[in-house]
């Protein structure tokens, strides 16, 4: 069955290597005005011995800012001539100099220790005015300094876009080598990558819980295909569903209590839903053909999936109790993938379309308006939401083993690299 074959696909080896960062990549139109916030982020002041914490910091900002699409940052050798570096005193910012540039806001910030913490006093100015319009004491301990320039971030853009940022958030996805695949957790931007598996097996296709303390996984570790949830807390596993055949497609219900999932034990793959705990199961489909990849809507009272029913992959959406199926995408070739954007108002899913390959597409939560995000050449699988409904992650082989990248659901549609892995999957704010 083609749709299971994707399903198989989708579970395939992926590479280990990579820097973190690489610079964005655009697709979309060109020539229309840019609009995006004009942004200036220097080296931030500190106490003795701290230059390089507060330079990274400065950088983590300035990558947060630009990541969202929503601004744009002065390259240092655009600095006014007369600035020589921040001071710990900020009532000495000269703005002035600074209105010779083509910025609307300054970011500052005086980085010091606290114990075993690392604590900044962080603040923006309105360059114009040369007043403060956010300020924030931010502090976290030192193992993650960098969590410290991400809560600002997110501070900054609730201001200008009136929606918080994502940069405190963490995703989760798989890596490693052909036969041995361990589940991890990063920062939203790569770093600080800390393995949480260690079966010493295949698993796959992580999910993050609602509220971030679980993790719902796919794993080989007891020979078959079996569902399993993390707790991150305890760092111990529990079965989920280890059933005969297929466990696959692990989705969690917005209240976190429930996962949708696919089961092949009735000889066919089938939606099930279950709760957290493995009891209460339901099946949901009864279509002869293969129905997959469930993912619910913000609300938990419908569900998106993909089904050959239509003779070939197309994404459906049902109630949450399996009624009222109807299909969504007719935009030609096979799909894949489908996940709701945390607002409701869109579906993000995998096109295989003939002479594209398999491209990410955003559509409207109605199938309406289905547009490509991606143009790579490769195999790009597995989207995710950020929180803010901005951005999309996905696994990607445009540049040869499976890696992670995000793009902006916006034009020009900005894409960045993240790193090595497969089977990405966005979680809430710390």
């Amino acid at each position: 069955m083609r749709a299971l074959r994707c399903i198989v696909i989708s579970m395939v080896m992926l590479g280990v290597c990579g820097p973190v960062w690489a610079q964005a990549v655009r697709i979309g139109s060109t020539g229309s005005a840019d609009r995006r916030v004009g942004m200036a982020v220097p080296d931030f002041a500190c106490a003795p011995g701290l230059e390089s914490l507060a330079k990274e910091m400065s950088e983590v900002i300035s990558y947060d800012l630009l990541f969202t699409g929503l601004f744009t940052v002065l390259p240092k050798t655009a600095y006014p001539p007369a600035f020589t570096g921040f001071t710990p005193d900020a009532t000495q910012v000269d703005f002035n100099a600074w209105r010779s540039v083509k910025v609307s806001y300054l970011v500052y910030a005086y980085v010091t220790t606290e114990g075993d913490n690392v604590a900044a006093e962080c603040r923006m100015f309105d360059v114009a005015t040369g007043t403060q319009v956010v300020g924030q004491r931010v502090m976290s301990t030192k193992d993650l300094p960098r969590l410290v320039a991400h809560r600002f971030s997110d501070e900054i853009v609730r201001y200008v876009d009136g929606v918080p940022g994502i940069a405190t958030s963490e995703i989760c996805f798989s890596r490693g080598t052909e036969g041995k695949k361990e589940i991890y957790v990063s920062d939203y931007d790569g770093a600080n990558a800390k393995q949480v598996t260690q079966h010493g097996s295949i698993s796959i296709k992580p999910k993050f819980s609602p509220d971030g303390s679980k993790i719902v996984y796919v794993s080989y570790k007891d020979r078959y295909p079996f569902l399993y949830i993390l707790d991150r807390a305890t760092g111990k596993s529990a079965p989920l569903s280890k059933n005969v055949g297929l466990n696959a497609a692990p989705a969690w219900a917005p209240d976190g209590k429930r996962l949708a999932m696919v089961l092949s034990k009735d000889g066919n793959t089938e939606i099930y839903t279950k709760n957290a705990d493995g009891s209460g199961e339901r099946r949901l489909t009864t279509d002869r053909s293969g129905d997959m990849s469930p993912t619910f809507d913000p609300a938990g009272t419908q569900i998106a999936f993909v089904s050959e029913r239509s003779g070939r992959p197309q994404i459906f959406v049902m109630g949450a109790d399996g009624s009222n199926v109807r299909r969504i995408s007719y935009q030609g070739g096979n799909a894949y993938d489908p996940v709701w954007s945390p607002d409701g108002k869109m579906i993000a899913c995998v096109a295989e379309i003939s002479g594209e390959g398999f491209e990410i597409y955003v559509m409207n939560a109605d199938g309406s308006d289905p547009r490509r995000l991606t143009d790579s050449g490769g195999t790009n699988e597995s989207p995710s939401w950020s929180l803010d409904s901005r951005h999309v992650i996905f696994a990607s082989t445009r540049s040869g083993p499976y890696e992670v990248w995000a793009v902006n659901v916006q034009p020009p549609c900005e894409q960045h690299r993240i790193g090595p892995g497969q089977g990405p999957y966005w979680g809430p704010r710390r």
